[in-house]
């Protein structure tokens, strides 16, 4: 093709694949530096697209694909949506195995009920009942977990909320079935009928990528997102319409440390592994990328540790920050972020679309601190405590089964 001028352009999607600093590594990608090496003559334009590259990712696309920096031209809009309202929910002792955590799903169906009241008052009440259902996304790490809160979900509320497992266990029809039904919601509005106010996903990460629906009005993590990057672009698939739309985590320190554990526990085997190679005396010792992408993974967490606890700080400017958005700039974007208020009539850096700005940092600092006294009771020594009185008084205590 390149040799009949047929070759215009190469285009690159999810270019942060390329670097072992990205969230989702693959080193299939590092061999797409042969484009830039061999189809020279004459050169060939590439594009690299990605929604989740951090400064050093962007760094080793750079590199690794070849570009020259001083040829590039660099498009951006900003990390953090300007129509997305984020907020953290601090729930002590959050459970995403078979169990779930009742309280959650409490706060969650009431979260929701909140919503449609308000679209009934808007829309007069009746009116609503032949629309289509709003959508949304649950995000979950396990399976078995999708299920059950799918479940679980669709049982709440007399019906009106329709809630879907989506995971990589299901078969390709159901997959296709599911999707097609989620983002055409109007399918499911049946004149005359009693129509769901939510029809919602409880899928896995193996949910979403090439999935375009610009009508999902929330995305919720019903745990700590695995990855800064992963969180971002999870949380971008609500409002591509431009309107309103919600980013929820619910956040326990339980499960950040259980995730901390088990990303400690990976670093480790890599460093072991590591050992024995240089123990061997490998002539072909290289600096090992499942280690580098391991760290990675770490700081990444972090990230979302940070995000998630800081009760000092507008959510769309530590989102802005941690992406680097500013270093964008300053390499001359081609499309320069727009401010997040545009009004000028706020002193909300985001015209208080997050709940740092809309709560203040006392609310949050609040709700922080009764989560991580929960969350203190049920550690090693409070879950002993909390056993004891169980044996002591079984009448107050119920099982979650």
């Amino acid at each position: 093709m390149h040799s009949q001028g047929e070759l215009n352009r190469i285009a690159i999607d999810e270019a942060h694949c390329i670097s072992v600093w990205g969230h989702d590594f693959r080193p299939a990608y590092k061999e797409l530096s042969w484009f830039k090496r061999s189809l020279n003559n004459p050169p060939v334009p590439i594009s690299a697209l990605t929604a989740t590259a951090t400064p050093r990712v962007r760094k080793d696309i750079l590199t690794l694909l070849g570009l020259d920096p001083c040829k590039l031209k660099i498009f951006n809009t900003p990390s953090a949506r300007p129509n997305i309202h984020y907020e953290i929910r601090y729930q002590g002792f959050i459970d995403d195995d078979e169990h779930l955590d009742m309280p959650q799903i409490l706060d969650f169906v009431s979260w929701l009920k909140s919503i449609h009241s308000r679209r009934e008052a808007r829309l007069a009440g009746d009116a609503t009942a032949n629309l289509p259902p709003m959508t949304g996304i649950v995000y979950v790490t396990l399976r078995t977990a999708s299920e059950n809160l799918a479940r679980r979900l669709s049982s709440c509320w007399d019906g009106k909320i329709r809630a879907v497992a989506y995971h990589a266990g299901l078969s390709s029809q159901d997959r296709i079935r599911i999707q097609s039904q989620w983002t055409s919601p109007q399918s499911l509005a049946k004149a005359g009928s009693q129509n769901p106010a939510f029809h919602i996903i409880v899928a896995t990460n193996a949910f979403g990528m090439g999935i375009d629906n610009p009508h999902v009005r929330f995305v919720v993590h019903w745990n700590p997102p695995r990855s800064f990057e992963g969180f971002v672009q999870e949380s971008g698939r609500a409002g591509r319409d431009g309107r309103a739309a919600a980013s929820i985590v619910y956040y326990g320190t339980l499960e950040r440390d259980r995730i901390l554990n088990l990303i400690y526990r990976d670093i480790e085997s890599a460093i072991s592994r590591l050992n024995k190679k240089v123990a061997n005396g490998n002539p072909k010792y290289h600096p090992d990328t499942n280690l580098q992408n391991q760290y990675a993974r770490l700081r990444s967490y972090q990230k979302v540790v940070w995000y998630c606890e800081s009760t000092s700080r507008c959510r769309h400017e530590m989102i802005k920050d941690l992406f680097g958005d500013l270093e964008l700039e300053r390499m001359g974007s081609q499309a320069p972020s727009s401010a997040m208020n545009t009004t000028g009539s706020s002193a909300s850096p985001c015209d208080f679309a997050c709940d740092f700005c809309k709560e203040g940092p006392k609310s949050l600092a609040l709700r922080k601190a009764k989560m991580m006294l929960e969350d203190e009771l049920w550690s090693d020594g409070g879950k002993d405590y909390m056993l004891g009185m169980e044996a002591r008084y079984p009448d107050a205590f119920i099982d979650p089964d």
